[in-house]
């Protein structure tokens, strides 16, 4: 393998310059950097955000999990190559002080994460969790996501307090990375 050093590379007028074949790999040593002065692709970018803003009051006394009615979002990724950014923010409260109670994520009925829990130790607030997942659902159909949640005792609720008043909002957003 040889190399070659030059300070500019052009194309001929009215055709554009190919770095490689298809099924090659560029390697761009480290401390390189990329400059843009024009228009790139390719590189990672967010291809589409879709977000659903949750404010129903939910309960639930089972003790398996369940689906959260209408928390949830749907994408259709435009590559099979395309990734799945998953930022999910709950807000949960529980019927019962010092009680684990747990939600879980997933991807139509692949649960993609260990079940998160949820510990209140005071059923009189709510707390706010936090989820970041990346999927790779390998489709370019659309691909629903889903939260479930389960109590260990008593009852588990999303967006309410203890007295059933309204508290709080979840969001549920999903961002296709393009390849």
């Amino acid at each position: 393998m040889g190399t070659i050093f030059v300070d500019n590379l052009e194309p001929q007028s009215g055709t554009s310059l190919t770095l490689g074949a298809s099924g090659d790999t560029l390697t761009i040593p480290s401390g390189c950097t990329i400059s843009n002065s024009g228009t790139a692709s390719g590189f990672g970018k967010i291809g589409q955000v879709v977000q659903t803003v949750f404010t129903t009051k939910i309960a639930s006394t089972s003790t398996s999990f369940t689906d959260i009615t209408g928390c949830s979002v749907s994408i259709t990724p435009t590559a099979t190559s395309s990734k799945v950014l998953i930022n999910f923010v709950g807000m949960f409260g529980s019927g019962q002080n010092n009680t684990n109670n747990f939600y879980q994520i997933l991807r139509g009925s692949t649960v993609l994460q260990e079940p998160q829990g949820i510990r209140i130790d005071d059923i009189t607030c709510n707390r706010s969790y936090t989820t970041c997942l990346l999927d790779s659902p390998s489709s370019a159909s659309e691909v629903t996501y889903k939260v479930q949640f389960k109590c260990e005792a008593n009852e588990v609720f999303i967006n309410r307090d203890n007295s059933n008043n309204q508290e709080g909002f979840t969001t549920f957003t999903v961002s296709e990375v393009l390849a």
